[in-house]
């Protein structure tokens, strides 16, 4: 029979394969998330780099808006700090990911 130690050391492995398979389950739920958001995350950057922010925005500034109407979307930085926030997440699962392939070798 094997060692109590080996056979720890299964018991603790089995445990990790367990976490693993929820996690990765779990990220896999995320990753679907992301892709299925990334088409309105598209448009809402086009609309404030390409699009009519910027008339907006002068709308805005000139009172031609209803002050009831909720338009964070015309502040200055909420859809530019957005953007930067989605491209710096994918810089660091694009590390992750760099790891995750390097380990594999």
């Amino acid at each position: 029979m094997l060692s109590q130690s080996r056979l720890d050391k299964i018991s603790e492995m089995e445990n990790l394969l367990n976490e693993a398979e929820s996690f990765l389950a779990e990220a896999e739920q995320f990753l679907e998330k992301w892709q299925a958001f990334l088409p309105k995350m598209e448009t809402l950057e086009r609309y404030y780099f390409d699009g009519d922010w910027r008339e907006d925005y002068a709308a805005y500034e000139q009172g031609e808006i209803p002050s009831d109407l909720p338009c964070g979307v015309l502040g200055e930085d909420p859809v530019f700090n957005t953007s930067v926030m989605q491209r710096e997440l994918a810089v660091q699962w694009l590390k992750l990911i760099s790891r995750i392939l390097d380990n594999n070798k």
